[in-house]
């Protein structure tokens, strides 16, 4: 879900969405807006042969429009995409910069139909059983209300987009609790991906036009990004238990050859697909409780398979926090490890969320990072979280957090289990 306005006020929201998206391949790309002027009963998918952007041409993917104009309550209405509507026509780039080229499926909802939007996300799902799909779903959010009004009314949104089911959502909609121009795409993007089995959205980015082009003193627009990701994505939560075990078996398997000489195979990690993509990972050892090494990568080209072990290394011997860890220590060393989702650029700084998000600080040269389980060991407010973050861990003055650009991620942890092959860490 992205938004749609201007691109100076609603870009770097957006971007923070399509950034995602790098390092990715689709077969295709299906684009749900909406019809801001025209409005009429279904969907309507356009047929046009491409699109154009100053970027070049998107070619409109006629075998995928061809089966969605066949499906119940779809249409293809020449009228409402000769309109040039923003909410399809604005993602166009974005798409282009992040994938380079992916044939596009454009939608345009007519209406706020429950049923409507039922009729569409059944359409998609049986589209995406011919091959791999980026669903994009286009909305603001609340529209001209002092920004204090409009935070609060984008969070009581946000917060039902998050946590609640695309029927309640629906049902808040008709109450009007709730305030999005897209709502059509909002609750179709729900009702999708509980047809496809994602993980839980997860909010990626927010902010409004008085945060980012706009005047705060005025009436303001709010946008959000949020990404509903299937399970083999990058994304918290996407790893399985057993491939997750399997790093830190591997982690163990590597200190125990280095450092205490043991005759220990490697761990075969080929068994796990997942593994084989470059994700942001970090190794944490403990001893008796206490932190004993912690060493990572935030972003890195390299797959886990391969970058596991390395750290783990050097999270025993190169923190320069610590003397390197003995042979002697092994059997008292707890390893963990924290995989990470991609950090992605907040537009200020309460779009950090306290107990969930890690984040990183960059100022004037300077860069530092906190794992999201900070927060547990600490119990520091945002503001005590972001001030040490500058401090302890970019050698910054504390307050510099408040002109810093902060990104933030989320991390998901696995932790040393007891085998047989592998010593038990305590």
């Amino acid at each position: 879900i992205v938004p749609h306005a201007g691109y100076p006020y609603s870009g770097p929201v957006a971007a923070s969405g399509f950034s995602l998206l790098k390092g990715h391949a689709y077969d295709g790309v299906v684009v749900v807006g909406f019809t801001h002027r025209l409005q009429f009963a279904g969907s309507s998918v356009d047929d046009r042969e491409a699109y154009e952007t100053p970027l070049g041409e998107l070619p409109v993917d006629q075998e995928a429009v061809a089966m969605l104009k066949a499906a119940p309550g779809i249409v293809s209405r020449e009228e409402a995409h000769a309109s040039g509507e923003h909410s399809l026509e604005v993602e166009l780039p974005f798409l282009q910069v992040s994938l380079g080229w992916a044939p596009l499926v454009p939608i345009l909802m007519g209406s706020v139909d429950l049923e409507d939007a039922e009729h569409l996300a059944d359409a998609l799902a049986q589209l995406s059983e011919h091959g791999d799909y980026l669903f994009v779903f286009s909305t603001d959010l609340s529209h001209y209300h002092p920004y204090d009004e409009a935070v609060s009314r984008d969070q009581t949104t946000i917060n039902a987009i998050l946590f609640e089911t695309s029927q309640a959502v629906h049902q808040l909609f008709d109450r009007g609790q709730l305030e999005a121009c897209g709502r059509g795409p909002i609750v179709t993007s729900l009702l999708l991906a509980a047809k496809l089995g994602y993980l839980k959205p997860e909010l990626l980015s927010y902010a409004n036009s008085g945060d980012t082009a706009g005047d705060r003193t005025r009436v303001v627009v709010g946008y959000a990004a949020v990404g509903m990701f299937d399970r083999s994505r990058t994304a918290a939560g996407t790893l399985s238990p057993e491939a997750g075990q399997a790093l830190v078996h591997a982690a163990r398997a590597t200190l125990e050859r280095s450092l205490a000489r043991k005759d220990i195979p490697p761990v075969d990690l080929a068994g796990f697909p997942e593994l084989a993509q470059a994700q942001g990972v970090f190794v944490t050892l403990r001893r008796r409780g206490e932190l004993r090494g912690c060493i990572g990568r935030i972003e890195t080209d390299e797959p886990l398979n391969k970058t596991v072990p390395l750290v783990a290394m050097e999270a025993a011997l190169k923190d320069s926090r610590f003397a390197p860890v003995s042979a002697e220590e092994l059997p008292e060393i707890h390893v963990e490890v924290s995989v990470l989702t991609p950090p992605v650029p907040v537009a200020h700084p309460r779009e950090v969320v306290a107990g969930r998000d890690g984040v990183v600080i960059e100022y004037s040269g300077h860069r530092g990072v906190f794992l999201p389980q900070v927060w547990d060991e600490t119990g520091w407010t945002r503001v005590e979280f972001l001030r040490e973050l500058a401090s302890q861990k970019a050698g910054l003055p504390p307050d510099a957090w408040q002109e810093a650009t902060l990104y933030v991620f989320q991390d998901q942890i696995f932790e040393e289990e007891p085998l047989p092959s592998v010593p038990t860490a305590h």
